[in-house]
């Protein structure tokens, strides 16, 4: 998964982050909302196939190399 994609998942909740998501934007800087979240997060479990042990410190980077590894 890479940031155009999570991007692509942003939009499908239609969710607006306070600032433009980098892989070095701390999660937490996002500003969505806990249902937001857990909504997000789901998607990106189901794409890795196991829990991601999400940390609202970790980078949208930190994610998504999470994600990655466990796609392979």
């Amino acid at each position: 998964m890479n940031l155009k994609n999570f991007n692509e998942l942003l939009e499908k909740y239609n969710l607006h982050p306070e600032t433009e998501p980098t892989e070095a934007t701390p999660v937490c800087e996002l500003g969505l909302d806990s249902f937001d979240m857990l909504m997000v997060l789901g998607d990106l479990e189901n794409a890795a196939g196991k829990s991601l042990n999400l940390s609202l410190d970790s980078t949208v980077g930190e994610l998504l190399e999470k994600v990655t590894a466990a796609e392979k």
